[in-house]
């Protein structure tokens, strides 16, 4: 290995060895909701944004930024879910409801200048039941940031039948396993096998893939 390539590779491998996983992981995952956007847009596909497990409200406000960046925010509602308290069952070692509770009132109360959004607590085997969320009609976008299997089933068996054709749904932590062997991959692909899908991209530990039917 000669020493300009020696050096490249130094370089190189101590940025990626040293800088911080999250913010890596949170970079690619902001690169793909503008890349989703931009071909919802591109497509002029109709329906409503919704997230799954928004935690503090990072990947909310940038998808709400980036749809207001493509003139597509007066038309959608952007609808955000978390029940802000963890997860209904513990069975993975990081995914733990001490990880990742967070305070409603603070997200909310940064949302509320967004007209078009709205705010739904609960676990989804509840809150996916509301009179709200039944009556959504078409979804063109769907990010399912849920982390476990258990609340992934509640979120696909509701998607399967508000998606647009053409929409996007894309999945965080697609084939993270628990204690119990389960993952959210295999949640996705038994609840959509009746719909037509093709993977769309894929971004650190998620996947993309778009409803064709």
């Amino acid at each position: 290995m000669g020493l300009t390539l020696r050096l490249k590779t130094f370089i190189l491998s101590f940025f990626t060895r040293n800088f911080n996983d999250v913010n890596f992981h949170n970079l690619e995952k902001f690169m793909q909701i503008k890349k989703i956007w931009f071909n919802i847009y591109l497509d002029d596909i109709q329906g409503d944004y919704i997230e799954f497990g928004i935690f503090k409200g990072k990947s909310l406000y940038h998808s709400i930024k980036v749809a207001k960046k493509l003139k597509l925010y007066n038309r959608t509602t952007f609808w955000g879910l978390d029940s802000f308290m963890g997860f209904p069952v513990e069975n993975h070692d990081f995914y733990t409801s001490e990880n990742f509770k967070t305070s409603k009132k603070t997200v909310e109360k940064f949302f509320s200048k967004y007209k078009n959004t709205k705010i739904i607590e609960g676990f989804f085997s509840q809150s996916l039941k509301s009179a709200q969320l039944k009556d959504i009609k078409n979804i063109s976008f769907a990010f399912v940031d849920c982390d476990i299997y258990e609340s992934a089933e509640e979120v696909f068996k509701y998607l399967n039948k508000k998606m647009s054709i053409g929409s996007f749904v894309m999945i965080d932590d697609f084939t993270s396993i628990d204690k119990n062997g389960n993952y959210i991959a295999k949640s996705f692909f038994d609840n959509f096998s009746n719909r037509d899908i093709i993977q769309f991209d894929i971004y650190s530990n998620g996947q993309t893939f778009r409803v064709m039917n």
